[in-house]
């Protein structure tokens, strides 16, 4: 019986980490600039490579990178006081591929959601150093908010999204309910109002 508890326990595990990898803040980007880049055409898959190269694989690779080089303790930085040399240079990933999308003339809603990475990962930022807010919830939920202002209210069953989420990085014991809580909130508010704002610009 024992045995079993164990083995369950470390399956549990595996699952909770191959769902923090598959619904990882990066990996939910790349699939939401695809949706809001759909259907590709010639033209479209230029955006889809700059979105991806800069709202994706740049701030992967960094990860990676400073992994590598001890900067940083695992790939999650699940220490809280670690986090914010990348979130500096996700942030400035996702201003130069704004910009890219902005001179290439991308679909307004793309420029838009990148902006609302940036800024929102700037406020991530400075909340981390006093409280360690869940930044996948905030993956979840950015993106889903943008989701549903281009596309309607259908999009809001990717909020489901946070469930398996959640329970994920409570089980690696990453984060507790409030804080993933608030990483959805707090995101929610910030990419509307600032979606209301650069949609208007725009």
């Amino acid at each position: 019986m024992l045995l079993m508890q164990i083995g369950f326990l470390m399956s549990s595990v595996k699952a909770a980490s191959i769902v923090t990898l598959v619904f990882s803040p990066a990996v939910i980007a790349a699939f939401t600039f695809l949706i809001l880049l759909c259907p590709l055409n010639i033209a479209s898959l230029l955006f889809v490579g700059i979105s991806l190269t800069f709202g994706t694989f740049v701030p992967l690779v960094m990860m990676y990178l400073l992994s590598k080089r001890g900067l940083i303790s695992d790939f999650y930085v699940s220490e809280r006081e670690e986090r914010a040399k990348p979130f500096a240079g996700a942030i400035s990933s996702y201003i130069i591929g704004s910009l890219v999308l902005s001179l290439m003339k991308a679909p307004t809603m793309v420029t838009a959601l990148m902006l609302c990475y940036a800024g929102n990962t700037l406020v991530m930022m400075l909340i981390t150093r006093r409280w360690k807010i869940s930044i996948h919830a905030s993956g979840v939920a950015g993106p889903t908010t943008a989701l549903i202002v281009s596309l309607g209210m259908w999009a809001s069953i990717f909020f489901a999204l946070l469930v398996p989420v959640g329970w994920a990085r409570i089980k690696l014991k990453a984060h507790t309910p409030t804080q993933l809580l608030a990483g959805a909130l707090v995101t929610v508010v910030l990419t509307w109002i600032q979606l209301r704002i650069y949609l208007a610009i725009l």
